[in-house]
């Protein structure tokens, strides 16, 4: 396949290539989880001021959830129900293995200023050391107490959005199932960004793009093995690909994201597909010429830094 990258990201990329460096799934875990962060915060804007931003513990099924509230320019740091506002959950991506609060701090940033609305990151266990569903129970878990406690929090639980990036879009997604088939909170808007949504298939993105760009073939596997390797379970557990739920009708509206040079671009429009044809108020972009991570890139690519304008925008209109 053709990759016509963006110029700018092309230039990112190039200059990556120019370093030599191993390939990610051949790096120590430790490495890489420090690497991923460390390349974020230089491709990501920085010094992205919000109005409070303010780490805590959220109660989890075997330990405390880091979480960290942003608080957007403009909103007041009361909890009263007057000053509510709306709220979004947010799961940060990283194949399962690696990302954390530090790794996705100024996405949030972003989101809670663009969207005009207060974040609330989550920290779930990370594979090898806590496989599925380890991630999936404490995504549930957060979400369930930051909808259960959000004028605490300052949030208006009528207007509460979840979304994330890749592993976090998957997660989403799958916490969006679970509310509507057990009539948990219910909420306003699902963001997927680039989302894995069904294991069990091999999409032409994933076939044409195997040798791709940042998410290739050898790294998808090794992430894979990391979460699931060893687990007594089926790719088809609807808690790992979200797109086999038995029934979508009833969960939140959706907002799907997709880059023309990712793996998962196809899994993503297929799972609006599903939404669409299940009667739910879904909408979905594919961003020319970006590639998976884009999120992470708002300093050095112009057009993902606009990307991400336009997804809070989504999300704000949605929470209004």
């Amino acid at each position: 396949m053709e990759i016509n990258l963006d110029p700018e990201l092309q230039a990112v990329t190039d200059a990556a290539a120019a370093l030599g460096s191993p390939h990610a799934a051949d790096v120590p875990l430790d490495a890489l989880r420090a690497g991923y962060v460390m390349g974020s915060q230089m491709q990501s804007l920085a010094d992205v001021a919000c109005n409070k931003v303010e780490n805590f513990d959220i109660p989890g099924p075997v330990s405390a959830i880091p979480a960290r509230l942003y608080v957007p320019i403009g909103a007041g740091e009361g909890a009263s129900p007057g000053e509510a506002s709306p709220g979004m959950i947010f799961c940060h991506g990283g194949g399962f293995m690696i990302g954390d609060l530090d790794s996705h701090d100024s996405l949030c940033r972003q989101l809670a200023n663009h969207g005009n609305c207060r974040v609330v990151a989550i920290d779930y266990r990370l594979a090898p050391e806590n496989k599925f569903p380890a991630s999936v129970d404490d995504a549930i878990a957060a979400s369930e107490w930051i909808c259960n406690n959000a004028a605490s929090l300052g949030i208006d639980p009528n207007r509460i959005a979840i979304g994330g990036d890749s592993a976090g879009g998957n997660l989403s997604a799958v916490v969006s199932n679970h509310f509507a088939e057990t009539s948990g909170p219910k909420l306003a808007l699902q963001l997927l960004i680039y989302p894995a949504t069904n294991r069990t298939v091999e999409t032409n993105s994933l076939r044409d793009l195997k040798a791709g760009v940042t998410l290739d073939e050898k790294i998808l596997d090794y992430f894979n093995d990391g979460y699931f390797g060893g687990v007594d379970m089926e790719l088809s557990d609807p808690r790992l690909s979200p797109a086999l739920s038995s029934n979508h009708a009833k969960v939140a509206p959706a907002h799907i994201v997709t880059a023309e040079y990712d793996p998962l671009r196809d899994e993503g429009h297929a799972y609006y597909e599903i939404l669409k044809a299940a009667g739910v108020e879904v909408s979905y972009h594919c961003y020319p010429g970006l590639m998976h991570n884009f999120v992470q890139q708002t300093a050095v690519v112009t057009s993902a830094r606009l990307a991400v304008e336009e997804m809070a925008g989504i999300m704000k209109k949605a929470l209004a």
